[in-house]
């Protein structure tokens, strides 16, 4: 039997989630094209399909997208899975079904991948798309109006439950002719201007193999976009009054055709009003590339050297030539391009001291503007995932999939060598926020667009704060304000536990506003108070970062600048081993915070 499936229409939606917060502020980025590029191909097939607004992925919490999902009463229920999002969606995913059993769900993306079985397992999930979707998903919801099983296993493209298995039919090859898809910017279902920003694809498939990379595995050529489309979609984005331009294009300059693609770019932005973004090879680039480039609108290009050892270079199926590289990079740079370039620690065949001479080489030649050093991911779906036993790598189970450790480099060779990245180039790399203040002299809630930002709570009131009349961000704020805290700490406690059993993805910073010292039993106790029931994407990102700072959950403590005097210094230090210290100012405002010589320590 065929878990879940039926003969059934009704409505369709489909979610992506954004990257969790680090901290509060409005959320970027999250532009859901792909399902942005399924819902116009299905849509042209016959098919209605929606999209939950950006305005409510990018700012509800768990609770508020699950009630903005249910509201919607959805027969097909479609989650793209990123690394970033896939444990949310599965969470959501099981809290949908609780409460609309008859809901089936599909996944894509790029976490979708026959050889990603913790995802699969998963038993609320009832299809997944594998590799590229506008087809395959557009034949599910065909299949949907006749509900017969017999062709479900004939859908290329497509896995689905069958009893207690997953079953993963054939893979679908690439669309050959891309002009059968039609831009979710062109039919209204995506608009440039919301953000300002225009994700543009106009090939898929890469001439590249490169071992760590997900893209390649389901191209075997290259697939261009025609000119007018790509014209079409930058006039929308200059009308939107969009100002940047992402090109998604795996290594930009892989096309035969490089030149006369930059001066289709240079006649769809005659106003230069538009900067572009691209990642490529530093090799095959000249000073006439650069001017082109220039003369195009492009302000800033990411290139991935990786490793500069010739070793580590075949392993990884990415060769570079560094002299050519060099000359592509001062290129880019003598016309005002900046160049961020990328270095992976943990590489297969590289060493710590070959890890050094690649971070050198960039740093003393001064070959970037911009440098970004992360640690390898073993990504489902590459050929490095499939690799990696007869490579000696082994790896995290869940994403970001870090390595942590080669036949050359455990993980504190590699943790020490991300800090010396830092040292080397001079910039912290994901660096924290400051703690958020925005609680600091509110008398309740805090609510800015539309969402609860600040969840703020007398503990010494005789009455409870009432609940927030509006839903309750994904990155809050719980303001706690007691005389004393130990007195307190089962209220505390409580509210913590609250608010994680609905929200329990949140990016949560609980701040404690007192102006005496307390026993450190209570920074105890909310820690423990805000452990995660599974490890979250952001702790698991920051958990070899130098330092491996507290992302998902931080406790701050705000106390008074006039007591400073007052408190023990080393009750302070004490204090600081688990959470952000600010010192707020005689008026109690705290709004632009400023570092001290000690880490995690701020005053007003």
């Amino acid at each position: 039997m065929i878990h879940g499936v039926s003969n059934r229409e009704g409505p369709v939606l489909l979610v992506q989630l954004p990257i969790p917060p680090v901290g509060p502020g409005a959320l970027r980025g999250n532009v859901p094209l792909a399902a942005g590029n399924l819902a116009m191909f299905a849509r042209a097939h016959g098919h209605t399909v929606d999209l939950l607004p950006g305005g409510l992925t990018n700012r509800l919490g768990d609770r508020g997208v699950l009630e903005a999902i249910c509201a919607r009463q959805p027969s097909l229920l479609g989650f793209t899975c990123y690394m970033w999002n896939v444990d949310r969606v599965l969470w959501l995913a099981r809290q949908v079904k609780q409460r609309l059993p008859d809901v089936q769900v599909v996944l894509g993306g790029p976490e979708i991948t026959a050889d990603n079985d913790w995802v699969l397992a998963e038993p609320s999930v009832d299809f997944a798309v594998f590799g590229e979707g506008e087809r395959t998903f557009a034949e599910l919801l065909d299949w949907r109006r006749t509900g017969d099983a017999t062709t479900l296993p004939k859908i290329l493209g497509l896995g689905f439950r069958r009893g207690e298995r997953f079953v993963c039919n054939l893979p679908r090859p690439p669309m050959a002719d891309l002009s059968a898809l039609v831009s979710p910017y062109i039919g209204g279902v995506l608009d440039a201007g919301d953000e300002e920003q225009l994700l543009l694809e106009t090939v898929r498939g890469c001439v590249f193999k490169c071992k760590f990379c997900y893209y390649p595995k389901a191209y075997d050529n290259q697939y261009y976009m025609a000119s007018e489309q790509v014209l079409k979609q930058l006039q929308h984005a200059r009308e939107r009054a969009a100002r940047d331009v992402y090109l998604l294009d795996p290594t930009l300059n892989q096309r035969p055709e490089f030149v006369p693609f930059l001066e289709l770019l240079k006649r769809g932005n005659p106003d230069r009003s538009l900067s572009f973004f691209g990642e490529l090879r530093g090799e095959g680039l000249n000073e006439k590339h650069a001017e082109r480039m220039r003369d195009a609108g492009f302000t800033e290009v990411e290139i991935g050297l990786q490793s500069t050892d010739p070793h580590t270079q075949e392993l990884m199926d990415r060769r570079n030539n560094l002299r050519a590289f060099e000359r592509g990079v001062r290129a880019m740079r003598a016309v005002g391009i900046k160049v961020k370039v990328d270095l992976i620690v943990g590489l297969p065949g590289d060493t710590a001291e070959s890890v050094r001479r690649s971070m050198h080489w960039v740093a003393d030649n001064d070959l970037c503007d911009d440098a970004q050093v992360f640690q390898l991911s073993i990504l489902p779906g590459t050929a490095f995932r499939r690799e990696a036993q007869q490579l000696g790598l082994d790896f995290q189970e869940r994403p970001p999939y870090y390595v942590l450790e080669t036949p050359t480099m455990d993980l504190d060779t590699m943790q020490g060598l991300l800090a010396e990245a830092e040292e080397i180039f001079g910039v912290e790399f994901d660096a924290l926020p400051p703690p958020a203040v925005g609680g600091v002299g509110a008398t309740g809630h805090v609510i800015e667009n539309g969402v609860v930002t600040v969840l703020r709570h007398d503990l010494d009131a005789a009455s409870a704060a009432p609940a927030p009349t509006a839903p309750v961000a994904q990155s809050v704020s719980l303001w706690l304000c007691s005389r004393d805290p130990y007195a307190t700490l089962a209220r505390a406690t409580e509210l913590v536990r609250a608010h994680l059993a609905d929200n329990p993805f949140s990016t949560l910073q609980v701040v404690l506003q007192t102006a005496e010292e307390f026993p450190l039993d209570v920074l105890d106790a909310l820690a423990e108070a805000c452990a995660p029931q599974v490890r979250l994407y952001l702790d698991r990102f920051y958990e070899f970062a130098p330092g491996a700072p507290a992302a998902a959950r931080r406790l701050v403590v705000a106390l008074p600048d006039a007591a400073k005097e007052a408190l023990d210094d080393d009750w302070i230090e004490t204090v600081l081993q688990q959470a952000d210290v600010v010192w707020l100012g005689a008026d109690g405002a705290a709004a632009a915070l400023e570092p001290t010589c000690r880490a995690g320590e701020w005053v007003a």
